[in-house]
């Protein structure tokens, strides 16, 4: 079930669990840092939002019932399953821990607070201003390629030539032909 629920979050951006709360992946912009100089890439955060929530579950439903391959009415109890046991789990432990998407820790003052699993501004590094940018090309069998972008290197101008020799090869045939 986990694994078809955090299927659906990232193909939809939303989810709704019964007796837990919201999910949300909203896309972060990118952002530039005067002080330090990093330009920060944009990225998908995961946000989770306690409480009830007026969206209809039919779309869910129908999702689960067609990737566990099983009827509207078994995946609605499984939905409900794992609704009840992560609500349970939190209350018991304090803490619900769902792989791949984050922690829910209940605080003392019984709010809930939200620890994403990914943190993925790793997978991207900030860029400081004036770096060269180093491209790593990966292809299946082949040797790591890296190569230096360069902006003050000569420009691949070889379409020049090709435009002059057109022209001429057109200005040839037309003297040719009349």
């Amino acid at each position: 079930m986990d694994q078809h629920l955090y299927k659906y979050l990232v193909l939809h951006k939303a989810l709704y669990i019964p007796q837990l709360g919201s999910f949300t992946i909203e896309n972060v912009p990118a952002r530039y840092d005067d002080i330090t100089g990093l330009l920060h890439s944009p990225r998908p955060v995961t946000r989770f939002t306690e409480g009830d929530s007026p969206v209809s579950q039919k779309p869910l439903i129908d999702f689960l019932a067609n990737e566990m391959n099983v009827d509207d009415d078994t995946a609605s109890k499984e939905l409900a399953h794992f609704a009840k046991r992560s609500h349970e789990q939190l209350s018991e432990e304090g803490s619900f821990t769902w792989k791949d998407v984050g922690t829910i820790t209940k605080e003392t003052n019984g709010s809930a607070s939200f620890k994403a699993t990914h943190d993925l501004s790793e997978l991207m590094p900030p860029l400081k201003q004036g770096e060269e940018l180093i491209l790593v090309l990966k292809g299946a069998g082949d040797a790591d390629l890296e190569e230096a972008v360069d902006p003050d290197a000569p420009k691949d101008q070889w379409w020049y030539y090709a435009l002059i020799l057109l022209i001429l090869g057109a200005g040839a045939l037309l003297f040719y032909y009349n």
